[in-house]
């Protein structure tokens, strides 16, 4: 990886994706410093990222899309797993598993499971105490669907994708994203000056960068480690 400049952030990233003869999708951003004018020509700093091509397994849009996918030297011998593994099976030791984590965390509740498709695993939990299993910014309903994440990904299934759901929180959350894209988006190009947002999940993060693709004025790009990972929202 190297380091490169610009006056700002976008020009940096620019410069180091024309010395790398890359995309902007095909390389995660790092920010190593961000521009700064100073005063009567003193202290003035250029802004400086970092570049690192991405591995095939990241499809994220700019940097953050979290893959389960394994890697396999060769195509065929990724077809031959995937079709080992019954998702219908895996879906139902999943419900059996979050049935007992559930119980154990003392909530009343009922599954509602929901194959999308050979790929996604739905899971709507039914409850009266919604709040408590959403938890502070969806913190309860997200670790635990990490959690969910990770016990299918041992059953062999890493290729199955998991959505826990309730009340339809996952809709309302996904409006409020556009929402905070936006009035982000407008806070920068009115200030001039990049906005970083608070940590949260990287399929949270692929909202914003999806809700700000096409606009003109701003560009996003994340920065930090997990789970402090952020969403900085900059004018160009």
């Amino acid at each position: 990886m190297t380091i490169y400049s610009g006056k700002t952030i976008q020009d940096a990233v620019e410069q180091g994706l024309t010395a790398l003869s890359l995309t902007q999708d095909q390389v995660e951003v790092t920010v190593i410093q961000q521009p700064k004018n100073g005063f009567l020509g003193f202290g003035r700093k250029l802004a400086q990222v970092e570049l690192a091509k991405k591995s095939n397994t990241q499809t994220e849009t700019i940097t953050d899309k979290p893959s389960h996918k394994p890697v396999y030297d060769a195509h065929t011998d990724s077809e031959e797993t995937e079709n080992t593994i019954d998702v219908e099976e895996v879906s139902q030791k999943l419900a059996n598993y979050l049935n007992d984590v559930l119980e154990a965390m003392g909530f009343s509740f009922k599954l509602k499971l929901d194959l999308k498709s050979r790929h996604s695993i739905y899971i709507d939990i039914d409850t009266d105490q919604e709040s408590r299993l959403i938890g502070r910014h969806g913190r309860t309903i997200n670790a635990l669907q990490n959690l969910s994440q990770i016990f299918i990904n041992r059953l062999g299934a890493n290729n199955v994708n998991v959505e826990l759901d309730t009340a339809n929180y996952r809709s309302r959350r996904s409006e409020s994203l556009v929402q905070l894209a936006d009035k982000t988006a407008r806070n920068a190009i009115a200030n001039g000056k990049p906005v970083y947002l608070n940590p949260m999940p990287a399929f949270e993060r692929k909202q914003i960068h999806n809700a700000l693709a096409d606009n003109d004025h701003v560009m996003t790009y994340s920065t930090g480690k997990e789970p402090h990972r952020v969403i900085v929202v900059a004018p160009k």
